[in-house]
């Protein structure tokens, strides 16, 4: 900002160049680190009170002429030294600056805050017991709230620092009497559990030993007739991928000797109906 540009917007508005100092140096008992109130000195107070488009409450914007960062804040009271401004030690380092150095002040207005998306640094932060009244203590510290500041909420002696990712309806908004939705991204510092992928190579439980291991015999004296087989490769095929090989199914019609297979194979009427056969043999005829 060059200095005609200065002096046109003495006339519109309150911006003023103070030489910054840490909060803490002037020991008030009222004056809260982890917030983002200023103190000012009185002179502002009278200029302030001039201006006939001044809003409530009193909002401000902070520049660093070096390095062009701006963030916003409110203000605590009027009792600084002339030509200087007390802020707290977080907002110092956020802007870059040093004790002594220059920052560009300049009254603002802010829309109402309508949704706030937060990342905690720690998982800690998941277990805390009543987030909602925790939020809404200390955000009463923080009169305005910029999208890319990180602050700090403190419960006893616990302290997390909660990164603001994201402002609605702007980056900076006015976060006092107003309702508004507040959202949580994951903690810095959370790990996704592995996902569980399921085995294709059937259960792990054994198998179960076979019920029947006697040898096959037929009542008439023949030899029983073994069914054919099957290459490894149909065994493979047989079976759908995922599906417990350990298990057979004792009592099931065979395609070999099924009155319902040789009914479907021969094209015989009703050969298409399912029927239940005790004895699945070769069948024999008592006239031959």
């Amino acid at each position: 900002m060059d200095f005609e540009e200065y002096l046109r917007l003495q006339s519109q508005t309150f911006v003023q160049y103070y030489r910054c100092l840490p909060l803490s140096l002037l020991k008030k008992e009222n004056a809260d680190e982890d917030g983002n109130r200023v103190i000012m000195p009185l002179s502002a107070l009278d200029r302030l009170a001039r201006l006939i488009n001044i809003q409530y409450p009193m909002l401000f914007q902070i520049k660093n002429p070096s390095t062009e960062r701006v963030t916003h804040c409110g203000v605590l009271e009027f009792v600084a030294d002339e030509g200087f401004i007390h802020m707290p030690c977080w907002l110092m380092a956020h802007q870059g600056v040093l004790e002594n150095e220059i920052v560009l002040v300049r009254s603002t207005s802010l829309p109402k805050a309508t949704f706030i998306k937060l990342q905690a640094h720690t998982k800690d932060f998941l277990h805390v017991s009543h987030p909602r009244e925790l939020l809404e203590y200390n955000f009463g510290k923080f009169p305005c709230v910029t999208a890319g500041e990180t602050i700090a909420v403190t419960e006893g002696e616990r302290r997390y620092y909660l990164d603001v990712l994201e402002a609605q309806p702007a980056d900076a908004v006015c976060s006092l009497d107003t309702v508004c939705a507040v959202d949580f991204a994951p903690p810095l510092d959370y790990v996704e559990p592995p996902r569980v992928v399921a085995s294709q190579q059937g259960s792990d439980e054994p198998p179960q030993p076979s019920r029947f291991t006697g040898v096959a015999a037929r009542m008439d004296g023949k030899p029983v007739e073994q069914p054919p087989t099957p290459s490894p490769a149909a065994a493979v095929n047989a079976v759908a991928p995922g599906v417990p090989k350990r298990k057979v199914r004792f009592g099931a019609p065979s395609a070999a000797g099924s009155g319902v297979s040789k009914g479907k194979a021969e094209g015989r009427p009703g050969g298409g109906k399912e029927q239940e056969k005790r004895f699945t043999g070769t069948q024999y005829s008592l006239n031959s």
